[in-house]
């Protein structure tokens, strides 16, 4: 998810909310939207999430990728049923 706002203000949001101030008062003190504040707290995924979905996406694609080879290799040695060399 890329945002038009520098990465320095979302971090600046960030620190200001940890040290106590509301998503109001940082919203208006930083000139952006409240609701802008409220997602960068609570991002929908983590970059590290994406990386390791990327990862188990891969893995699966190869495991699919070794079924298909098996039921090709199952093909040649018992045709599926009705069907004849």
């Amino acid at each position: 998810m890329s945002s038009s706002h520098p990465a320095k203000l979302r971090h600046r949001a960030l620190e200001m909310i940890s040290e106590g101030n509301s998503e109001r008062e940082v919203a208006r003190r930083l000139g952006v939207s409240q609701q802008t504040v409220h997602r960068w707290q609570n991002p929908l995924t983590t970059e590290s999430e994406l990386v390791r979905a990327g990862a188990r996406i891969r893995e699966l694609e190869e495991e699919v990728l070794a079924y298909r080879r098996i039921i090709e290799a199952m093909r040649e040695v018992m045709p599926p049923k009705g069907v004849t060399k």
